[in-house]
């Protein structure tokens, strides 16, 4: 039960730190950090709990920053792509939608999800070098949370993109 909490208490005391160190650089305690002020600090949580939760050594922690360092760096190359094609689609679906302009979008969509999912394993594959299959996978999950946790700083009053009845609802994709 212990173990449990000692993440919790963990961010708390991140949170209160971070939250002293903005009134020692002259902002209030109050004031609201920027988004990238947020995102660094989900990106700080996650590193940690990760570390906790997986009992990571030193070399451990510095592999997989290696690791999402270079396959992030990947995936930032295909979100231009990824926000055109979305901004195509958007476009395409609000025109006189030609079969052979659709045909041509969802052979792009399927190309980039292709290279996407790609990298993805070429990831897992990395990481299965230095962690046990079960620790991969617990990296998965603790991913997906941080995710969820950017996705709702992107949206209306930082609240779930939940529709009716709490189903997701649809996004372009990013």
């Amino acid at each position: 039960m212990i173990l449990f909490r000692v993440p919790a208490i963990l961010a708390v005391a991140v949170l209160l730190l971070s939250s002293h160190q903005g009134v020692a650089q002259g902002r209030s305690p109050d004031s609201r950090p920027g988004r990238q002020e947020m995102v660094r600090r989900i990106q700080e949580r996650f590193q940690n709990r990760l570390a906790t939760r997986m009992e990571l050594d030193r070399d451990e922690r510095a592999f997989l920053a290696d690791v999402f360092t270079e396959f992030g760096e990947a995936r930032a190359e295909l979100t231009p792509q990824r926000r055109a094609l979305a901004a195509e689609i958007l476009e395409f679906m609000s025109s006189d939608r030609d079969d052979d302009h659709a045909l041509a979008l969802i052979e792009e969509l399927r190309d980039l999800r292709q290279q996407e999912a790609n990298l993805l394993i070429e990831e897992e594959n990395r990481l299965l070098e230095v962690l046990r299959p079960s620790q991969v996978l617990e990296l998965q999950s603790l991913r997906d949370q941080f995710g969820n946790q950017i996705r709702r700083l992107d949206s209306p009053a930082g609240r779930d993109s939940r529709g009716p009845r709490g189903r997701p609802s649809f996004s372009p994709p990013r």
